[in-house]
């Protein structure tokens, strides 16, 4: 994967891929034009899957992505609203936020480096033919992940599944969201068939089997709940089973060793976005954008080598509440006090959890992200047992209390969870602890449909819990997109 990041910057600079237009949807990039002499060989192609690989990181990560992901939920709250896009955190936002736009254009952006980059490869001769399927099937699973993540913003979006022209780009309607589901699940399930289990030490991080029947039993589980409500459960069960049993990866112990940068591309890491703070604009901005603003870049304990930024999300005092006593999670999620760089010592708590590794020169840092880490792959697999039939002491059980145990909690049992039910809600409250500050929790609740609900009980004290509809489960299109393309409807309510 080094290698592969390594050959961003060449293929960047011959594709200058997100230049785009400012009068179209972003489907068809304005520099298509500039591919025309480019993937002519299979070096060439090499090149170009590093820049498929880039798409992630401006996707995956990022101001808008833990908007949309993380602050939407009970975990965050800002209550005054001084930022703009701060909106979305009290359902009032509208098809104008800042962030909704710039968010959709990437994705569509990383798409159209899919799109071109099956074209081209397609009529490409390689000496190892396989190679050549690998790599067909690591951008597929990337372009099913990109098609994810719009269809759970944006309900039913545009399905481009080939590089259009600025013209050809104005004329694509929204599709039903069953028919961007069926791309994703064709495109998992072609990249299942190509991708190998394991990549050697110089590249690792790129998408394997794994990778790819993790996230599609993923999306059977979202498939599963709200708004399809479709009963997947057996599919996701197989595909989890799969990963489980490829004795590829382990259930690590300590949970702080999750998040050391020394166990990067580990056995915990199932799908991750790569990053190497060494190259410009290249690091994971994540534990920067999480830390306070003018927080101390020089104090090792106290203070983040990157310092901090003003749109930081700020810790909902509800999450910190719901922490069971003891459990080891807490402080290694949250900080709650922290010096200002003008040797002020504050106490607004916040998201430590990736501060790991080193920090390059646009204060970014090494530690990768996880988009499926180990631990989601068991926790999901838990919630389909018992949506296939609720066990006592059962398989499900032992996976939520070995969580519970590394966390430092005692087991739950029967007792605890005497049904069905009482099982599913042990499943999401523990996945909020577990994953908090990993871009999680809004789809959970919202898949779940314990959004209405839970976003009321938690808005009511600001008097907010009015805002929060059904049709707030998902984002306006940007006005921006319905404003240039002629067939593009707006969501219900916006």
């Amino acid at each position: 994967m080094k290698k592969l990041i390594s050959n961003i910057y060449l293929i960047l600079s011959i594709l200058i891929i997100s230049s785009c237009s400012q009068d179209f949807i972003e489907l068809a990039p304005e520099s298509s034009r500039s591919v025309e002499g480019f993937y002519n060989s299979e070096e060439q192609i090499e090149q170009a899957l590093a820049g498929v690989y880039d798409g992630l990181q401006n996707t995956q990560t990022g101001i808008a992505t833990m908007l949309l992901k993380e602050q939407r939920s009970d975990n965050t709250f800002q209550q005054t609203l001084f930022y703009n896009y701060h909106s979305i955190l009290h359902f009032t936002e509208t098809s104008d936020n800042t962030q909704l736009y710039p968010l959709w254009s990437n994705l569509y952006d990383a798409i159209y480096r899919c799109n071109i980059f099956l074209e081209k490869i397609d009529p490409i001769d390689f000496m190892d033919a396989a190679a050549k399927d690998v790599m067909i099937g690591e951008v597929k699973t990337i372009r099913a992940l990109l098609y994810f993540d719009l269809v759970r913003y944006f309900g039913g979006v545009p399905l481009v599944t080939t590089p259009l022209t600025i013209d050809e780009s104005l004329t694509i309607a929204r599709s039903p969201i069953e028919d961007v589901y069926q791309l994703i699940i064709s495109d998992l399930q072609d990249a299942i068939l190509a991708l190998p289990a394991s990549f050697d030490s110089s590249n690792k991080g790129r998408v394997t089997i794994f990778a790819a029947k993790a996230l599609l039993g993923k999306v059977h589980v979202t498939r599963s709940g709200y708004p399809l409500n479709l009963n997947e459960w057996s599919q996701a069960k197989d595909l989890f089973e799969d990963v489980i049993s490829s004795g590829q990866f382990e259930f690590l112990e300590n949970y702080n060793d999750i998040f050391d940068i020394a166990n990067d591309n580990g056995p915990q890491s199932v799908f991750y976005v790569q990053y190497n703070s060494g190259a410009l604009g290249e690091g994971n901005p994540m534990p920067r954008l999480h830390a306070p603003n003018n927080i101390d870049k020089n104090d090792p304990v106290m203070g983040i080598a990157s310092g901090g930024s003003p749109q930081s999300p700020i810790v909902s005092e509800d999450l910190i509440a719901q922490f069971e006593e003891g459990d080891l999670r807490l402080n290694k999620t949250i900080q709650f006090e922290w010096l200002q760089n003008d040797g002020t010592i504050h106490t607004i708590p916040f998201c430590k959890k990736f501060v790991s590794g080193g920090v390059g020169p646009q204060n970014n840092w090494d530690i990768n992200w996880p988009i499926i880490r180990y631990t989601e792959v068991l926790m999901l697999y838990a919630e389909t047992l018992n949506e296939l039939g609720y066990e006592a002491d059962g398989m499900a059980f032992q996976i939520l209390n070995d969580v519970r145990v590394r966390a430092g909690l005692a087991p739950k049992t029967v007792t605890d969870i005497p049904d069905q039910q009482s099982f599913r809600d042990w499943v999401i409250n523990e996945r909020r602890f577990e994953f908090a500050f990993e871009n999680i929790r809004w789809h959970d609740l919202v898949r779940t449909d314990r959004a209405i609900g839970v976003m009321k009980e938690f808005l009511s004290p600001y008097s907010l819990e009015g805002n929060v509809t059904k049709e707030r489960y998902v984002y306006p299109i940007p006005s921006r997109v319905i404003q240039t393309s002629p067939l593009i409807t707006q969501n219900p309510g916006f």
